[in-house]
């Protein structure tokens, strides 16, 4: 599951990087990140079952570290404000990547 977190982080990445060389109003990709954020909603949310624990760490714009729960992670995905605030992509994505690491070791 964190290698399916980890290639939808990128492919939402790449799009966001795409966007930036073009118009932001190309509707096929405005409409691919809102559904690939709503597949990583799932996963995050799927995760959130099996770790009721499990937080991520991120830092805000203003330097705060703040934990969020991964169902709360979720809900977050769905608010593009929150996504650019907190920089969710690249903290769930570095996120995934300590716990592939710590899962198989040996792919890294």
């Amino acid at each position: 599951m964190f290698r399916d977190i980890l290639t939808t982080c990128w492919s939402i990445k790449e799009v966001n990087k795409n966007l930036a060389d073009r118009k932001p109003t190309s509707d096929y990709s405005i409409k691919y990140l809102k559904n690939t954020c709503s597949v990583l909603a799932g996963q995050m949310r799927e995760l959130g079952k099996s770790m009721p624990k499990e937080a991520i760490e991120v830092v805000d714009k203003s330097g705060q570290k703040k934990s969020f729960a991964l169902n709360d992670v979720a809900e977050m995905l769905y608010d593009t404000r929150k996504i650019v605030e907190l920089n969710l992509i690249d903290n769930i994505s570095r996120w995934a990547k300590a716990h592939t690491i710590i899962s198989d070791p040996g792919k890294f």
